[in-house]
């Protein structure tokens, strides 16, 4: 009578240990790390601010209150909103800006970009009462007629469509 043996070798064992170890340290730090999710959260913020700059240029109508309503996109820091609420004509943030509801500032852990396709930054969406983007006369690189806004988080980027009658939304 044969004795068959349960169980499993001590070559066995020391194989799988191996190959879970290798598991460990090259698969499992993907699964933790936010890097992934930088770029969707940042395109959902610019995607809210974007469309309340536009609400703002439809709701103020009012043309004696000189309003600004364009967000300013910079990656030197990586960041947008508007420097000046009430001069369209300020394109540059000065040096103690603190964002408002429709500005944000990349924290320098993040490795992110903005920009609006084929235009060098700082670039400028800008809003009319109709909700349309049009021109801003201070800066040439503008989202006038409509634009596709690019978010880069180093790993992969995405997109905001603006179109020229004002529909904002992810490509």
């Amino acid at each position: 009578m044969n004795k068959h043996q349960i169980g499993f070798t001590l070559v066995e064992l020391v194989t799988v240990i191996i190959l879970i170890g290798i598991l460990a340290v090259s698969v499992l730090p993907k699964f933790d790390g936010t890097a992934s999710y930088e770029a969707h959260t940042h395109r959902a913020q610019l995607i809210s601010a974007l469309r309340l700059t536009q609400q703002r240029a439809m709701q103020q109508t009012d043309h004696s209150d000189n309003y600004c309503h364009q967000l300013i996109i910079d990656n030197n820091p990586s960041r947008y909103g508007t420097p000046d609420r009430l001069d369209c004509t300020v394109t540059t943030f000065p040096n103690n800006w603190q964002p408002d509801a429709t500005g944000f500032i990349v924290e320098d852990k993040y490795t992110v970009n903005f920009g609006i396709v084929g235009k060098s930054n700082p670039s400028a969406v800008t809003f009319n009462s109709m909700g349309r983007p049009v021109a801003n006369a201070s800066l040439a690189n503008n989202c006038e007629g409509g634009c596709t806004v690019n978010i880069d988080s180093g790993l992969e980027t995405l997109a905001i469509e603006i179109e020229p009658e004002g529909y904002i939304h992810a490509k």
